[in-house]
């Protein structure tokens, strides 16, 4: 089994993580963290430039690459945001991130990052996960199948739900990359024993009142994904 300890482990996956501005940060910096703490996993970041960004809770993050100069990844991961549409409806984007994922051994989500995934084609003939509230938009797609999963694993395809979930992601990751051991390793290194203080945390369990003002407050953020008129074939690619 691989430790923080080892020295100059092989590289056993590079994995390139997709910022963009107004982002949720924890779905990019929850798996960082997890899979940074593997020896043998390498981590970077890109954006479309490398230029700071800044996330939805005003969180300024500079990206390592910009699509220009960025080195070819083993594993795209790309995270939500409250507003996906911005990044699905960009051709440049959606041709950048087909690319990399047609060249990538795994294709990977956390949150709304299955929405941007399936508007650039990769998750055509997947299952895939998503945030609670935005089931139905990822449904809306015919060529994926939504699951309503913590975290959804079908072939080279791994996708996440709602922000938290980026962590269960992560350790479900490494165990695929390395083996469950590391996997169990960096969980108790990160002390990652969940007891929130509320049981409100899926809308299965939360009071309906909440569930209602949840999706409410989604469906106002991102006006143009729950309009009747949001149509896919606007803002989708070809799998390259």
């Amino acid at each position: 089994m691989s430790t923080p300890s080892d020295a100059s482990p092989a590289v056993v996956a590079r994995i390139g993580i997709y910022l963009y501005p107004d982002m949720t940060q924890l779905d990019a910096l929850g798996p960082h963290q997890a899979l940074g703490m593997c020896p043998g996993l390498e981590v970077f970041t890109f954006a479309r430039t490398n230029d700071p960004l800044v996330t939805d809770t005003g969180l300024t993050i500079t990206p390592d690459h910009g699509f220009g100069d960025m080195p070819p990844c083993d594993v795209l991961l790309v995270g939500g945001t409250a507003n996906p549409y911005p990044e699905m409806s960009d051709p440049a984007v959606l041709s950048a991130l087909a690319r990399i994922g047609g060249q990538a051994r795994y294709v990977t989500s956390v949150c709304t990052g299955s929405l941007i995934l399936a508007a650039a084609g990769l998750l055509d003939g997947y299952r895939a996960g998503t945030h609670w509230a935005y089931r139905e938009v990822l449904d809306s797609y015919p060529g994926v199948q939504q699951a309503d999963e913590r975290v959804v694993v079908d072939r080279n395809r791994i996708s996440g739900g709602g922000v938290t979930a980026g962590i269960d992601f992560a350790l479900s990751l490494i165990a695929i990359l390395i083996d469950g051991q590391t996997a169990q390793l960096v969980q108790l290194l990160m002390e990652y024993n969940p007891a929130p203080p509320y049981n409100a945390g899926h809308p299965d369990v939360a009071p309906a009142e909440l569930v209602a003002a949840g999706r409410a407050l989604c469906q106002d953020t991102a006006p143009e994904l729950f309009a009747p008129s949001f149509n896919q074939s606007s803002s989708t690619v070809a799998t390259v």
